[in-house]
């Protein structure tokens, strides 16, 4: 991750267009965002990808449509507040909350709601990685979550992230992201479950110079690689998928298009098999979470390897 001083308002309102159109038109969204709030150290790809999965995770649990709220605020947390939070420490920080108006959980779903693989949705929708990798990130920002929610009350997720800056105004001081390693038009297969990373690396890298087909599973991948007659640069893969796990699939692809450049990504995955199928076949891997600078380096790496 490469972490710079980052106004969280800028970032939230550079998604809003993109999150309208991955919930759809029977679900409202709504900002309040704090004009003061104050600059945090941060990796925007990551960040960015925290707060699509929690809005997609807010979309998936109103399949009749509601209201999802996104607010950032600056809170002071005492010793008093800490003692009755043990996640909490005393400091400044800044609060992100995503609210929606949806089904709501229990005691028992929320326990679990971080872990790896657990999902509420029906099998084949998701592989329950999107709120475990919102952890993992959040963690790796030196944050805590805050889960409130009840059946039939809806969800608020609230993200505390330390300050660096009391400042507002030293957003507009955030040094320019160097300019990316950019493709050549090259063809990439992205398969990919989680809807909201399939949606930001795809965007990410078409506007970084490569042409890219995207699947949520390998049934799709495969069907878009025999229409388009295996005329792929590249296979960028999620090792976890619903159905046929990616190194399964990429054996079957590779033996249709021997010497195929693959590229696979994950935040976790208990299969032996699938690391022994990724080394033995000399496959680069790109840990979860990771930021769009990392990808772009990795993807030309592969590519050129």
């Amino acid at each position: 991750m490469e972490m710079m001083f980052l106004g969280l308002n800028r970032t939230i309102q550079d998604l809003t267009k993109m999150l309208h159109r991955l919930i759809g038109e029977d679900i409202s969204l709504s900002t309040d965002l704090d004009p003061e709030l104050w600059t945090i150290k941060g990796d925007a790809g990551t960040m960015e990808q925290t707060i699509t999965n929690l809005v997609v995770n807010a979309r998936d649990a109103m399949p009749y449509g509601g209201k999802i709220a996104i607010e950032t605020h600056n809170v002071c947390l005492d010793e008093e507040y800490c003692c009755l939070n043990k996640k909490s420490r005393p400091g400044e920080f800044i609060s992100l909350s995503v609210r929606d108006t949806g089904e709501g959980m229990n005691r028992a779903v929320i326990e679990r709601i971080f872990d790896p693989f657990f999902t509420t949705k029906e099998l084949g929708k998701g592989t329950g990685m999107g709120l475990s990798v919102v952890y993992g990130i959040v963690k790796k920002h030196d944050g805590w979550i805050d889960v409130e929610s009840s059946p039939g009350n809806g969800t608020v997720f609230n993200i505390y992230l330390p300050a660096v800056s009391m400042k507002a105004e030293e957003i507009q001081k955030t040094p320019a992201p160097v300019e990316p390693i950019r493709g050549k038009g090259e063809r990439v297969l992205l398969v990919e479950d989680e809807e909201a990373v399939r949606r930001l690396v795809s965007k990410a890298l078409s506007r970084n110079g490569y042409v890219v087909f995207a699947a949520a599973n390998a049934k799709e991948a495969m069907d878009i690689f025999q229409k388009e007659e295996g005329n792929f640069d590249l296979v960028f893969t999620d090792v976890i998928l619903p159905g046929e796990r990616g190194p399964e699939f990429v054996k079957r692809l590779l033996k249709v298009k021997p010497g195929m450049k693959v590229l696979f990504t994950s935040g976790y995955s208990d299969e032996k098999s699938d690391w022994h199928t990724i080394r033995e076949g000399g496959h680069l891997f790109l840990q979860k979470p990771y930021s769009l600078s990392d990808l772009f380096r990795i993807v030309r790496t592969t590519l050129k390897g």
